[in-house]
């Protein structure tokens, strides 16, 4: 009998901010959290070995789930990369976060740029949000999405709860002042 991860820990909520750069440059901040009652996570934080197995293969799952999706910006495929994963733990309790930084770029344009990205739909597995920081002044044109969502001048407020549907086709069309 082989043991998962799924095994150890449960996910229950996940959160991820977008920081947008004025040239096209984007970067993620994506947090798993989860309840982790038999302190699975706090032996591979003991461990050198096995926490630097544990974080390379982290990081390539994400890296696998990337690869799948598809991104444009104007138009223009990108891709997106894992550049950092870490594991830290929530205090005393029994939840840790796995956080990922990720990275992807395009070329913006004066006027009005997109940004698309086509997803597997599912029933979103737990609570989540996700929080995107265009530049200030961004006009934030039009969203697409299944998520509620809400827009705070340059900042696109966006979340899911446990079992709606999210993912498919999203858009989000801005502008960037010059």
């Amino acid at each position: 009998m082989s043991l998962f991860l799924e095994d150890f820990v449960e996910p229950i909520h996940a959160d991820s901010f977008f920081s947008v750069s004025k040239y096209g440059a984007i970067h993620e901040r994506l947090s798993f959290e989860y309840q982790d009652p038999d302190g699975y996570y706090k032996r591979v934080l003991r461990d050198d070995d096995l926490f630097r197995h544990e974080i390379e293969k982290l990081a390539a799952n994400m890296q696998y789930f990337l690869d799948k999706e598809r991104v444009e910006i104007n138009e223009k495929r990108v891709r997106s990369y894992v550049s950092y994963c870490d594991i830290y733990l929530k205090g005393p309790s029994d939840v840790v976060s796995v956080i990922y930084l990720i990275d992807f770029s395009g070329d913006f344009i004066q006027g009005l740029n997109m940004i698309q990205t086509w997803l597997e739909e599912e029933d979103a597995p737990y609570d989540f949000e996700i929080l995107w920081k265009f530049p200030t002044g961004t006009e934030i044109e039009e969203v697409e999405t299944v998520m509620e969502f809400e827009i705070y001048d340059d900042i696109l407020s966006l979340w899911a709860y446990e079992g709606e549907t999210v993912g498919g086709y999203e858009r989000l069309s801005f502008i960037i002042p010059d």
